[in-house]
């Protein structure tokens, strides 16, 4: 136990310090070091290290962003150029990097889906549109990533059909159980159970969680696991693979071992990847539930609308920071899955803006296979690994302007909690038909062609589910069009701009005079 308590302050000093690493060097809880992340013309800093194939983490971050459109980017050539890819970070997905809390001691960076860190030469913060780099790292020769080991051990036992299939060590300490089959309806009081010794000891052990199931708390195997489930097991923090000798399958009110695996002794876990722990969530905020459209015979047009989440607290399960300010309203649902059938045709009514001098208020809708959206905001790289499902080019399905207003003067309650804001005329509205088929993949994504993470899911099947419930939409008086507020925000932003070019005009014609 004094080596846990030790190793853990050892890591909580190393990652609020500065140390000096070699290169391609392995740290078993940091992962391999490949550098500093620094520039001569920027405050960046940070060092770089590499997880496992697809993720690296930064510690020590020290980042000031002076302009929207940076991100993590990832590129085939040591230095930086508009043809790699976006790196998305754990918490925000692909969204241009922000400021990052102060408290927060590490930065988890995801590769693109489909590609692996040794394909890469260098990493950065980089903006593509003005092709400048803010700080990179470039990859050293022959680079080393850590790797998840498969053990030829598994679970087997003579009460409740206990077996399993090949144990796979994904990190430090979390561990895969394939197939797991164990009656524990039946069986009493058994957990999962890890510790040291010759043999299993209820004394030397401690109770291990069950990823998704063992959030809050550690509970007994209750489920009657039939082998058709992998299940993720995830050592107790201050544990990890190497100060283990077994886990068991252990009855905690007999005190009986059902079956246990043991742990290698020599060195095949040796270059394990680091444990990085999951991004933590306000535990009294739930993530916003999405809500349910059925493309039903009633129901075969779909209006897309801006609403605003400033008053929504857990957006997707995270804090809203950074989320997008709007976010796709169908039919009034905020982000609804949208179920539709084959060969049965929709017609989508767009009204997210057409104004392209303001960002915000220009959302072309497209259909396409990308989670995240933002097609106009990709690489020539990224763009040729998308495939657009909708009609037309994504950038003209656009149409006037509509949000989603939470009524903050509500002083009822029979008053509605949101309401309609309008800048446009209903002919206005534009709309296009799509038609899934049977070469249609089964799950896509309606998203905004200018701003990341604004939409939902759409499943497409053959027959719409009968237990899936539809969301209530809220109707509205499309004859009434608010447009005086957004007018004004939108002429304050235009003349501004104007204010600003006549500015740059003046000043080069007083140089030229001088």
């Amino acid at each position: 136990m004094l080596y846990l308590v030790t190793r853990t302050a050892l890591l909580l000093f190393v990652v609020s310090s500065t140390f000096s690493y070699d290169i391609n060097s392995y740290n078993p809880e940091l992962g391999v070091f490949v550098g500093d992340l620094s520039s001569p013309d920027s405050d960046i800093s940070g060092q770089v290290f590499i997880v496992n194939a697809t993720t690296l983490q930064i510690f020590n971050l020290t980042f000031t962003p002076k302009q929207q459109d940076l991100y993590f980017w990832l590129d085939v050539k040591e230095v930086p150029t508009p043809d790699g890819l976006k790196a998305h970070t754990q918490e925000y997905g692909i969204t241009p990097l922000g400021q990052f809390p102060e408290s927060q001691d590490r930065v988890v960076v995801h590769v693109a889906e489909k590609h692996r860190l040794d394909e890469f030469k260098s990493f950065s913060i980089y903006s593509f549109k003005t092709d400048k780099s803010f700080g990179s790292v470039v990859f050293p020769e022959n680079i080393k990533i850590p790797k998840s080991v498969a053990l030829s051990a598994e679970f087997s036992g003579k009460r409740y059909k206990l077996r399993s299939g090949p144990l796979y060590v994904i990190d430090r300490r979390t561990i895969k159980v394939y197939g797991f089959t164990f009656e524990g309806n039946k069986a009493p009081k058994t957990y999962f159970y890890a510790g040291r010794g010759s043999s299993v000891s209820y004394s030397s052990g401690v109770k291990v969680a069950i990823r998704g199931k063992d959030e809050k708390e550690i509970s007994e195997i209750s489920e009657n696991y039939r082998g058709g489930k992998d299940i993720i097991l995830e050592l107790p923090e201050n544990y990890d693979i190497f100060h283990i000798d077994w886990i068991s399958v252990y009855c905690y009110k007999y005190r009986v071992n059902f079956g246990s695996v043991l742990v290698p002794t020599d060195d095949t876990l040796a270059t394990l990847p680091p444990f990085v722990p999951a991004e933590k969530r306000n535990a009294e905020i739930k993530a916003t539930t999405r809500g349910v459209l059925k493309g039903t015979s009633e129901r075969k047009n779909f209006t897309f609308q801006l609403g605003e989440t400033e008053h929504v607290a857990n957006l997707n399960g995270y804090p809203a920071l950074r989320s997008p300010k709007y976010v796709w309203h169908v039919n009034s649902v905020m982000t609804p899955d949208l179920y539709l059938v084959r060969n049965v045709t929709y017609t989508f009514n767009v009204e997210g803006g057409r104004e392209k001098l303001i960002p915000e208020f220009f959302n072309p809708l497209y259909i396409g296979d990308d989670e995240s959206g933002g097609f106009s905001e990709l690489s020539s790289n990224e763009a040729e690994r998308v495939k657009i499902h909708s009609q037309g080019s994504v950038d003209s399905n656009a149409g006037p302007l509509c949000i989603w207003l939470n009524n903050k003067e509500k002083s009822t309650a029979t008053e509605p909690d949101m309401y309609l804001d309008c800048d446009g005329w209903p002919e206005d509205v534009h709309s296009f038909a799509f038609t899934p088929n049977e070469t249609t993949p089964s799950v896509l994504y309606y998203n905004s062609g200018n701003n990341f993470n604004m939409g939902g899911r759409i499943f497409i099947v053959d027959e719409l589910p009968e237990d899936v419930s539809d969301s209530r939409e809220v109707p509205f008086n499309r004859e009434k069009w608010h447009t005086l507020a957004l007018s004004r925000q939108r002429a304050d932003k235009v003349n501004g701009g104007k204010a600003t070019m006549t500015a740059i005009f003046l000043m080069i014609v007083t140089i030229m005079i001088v």
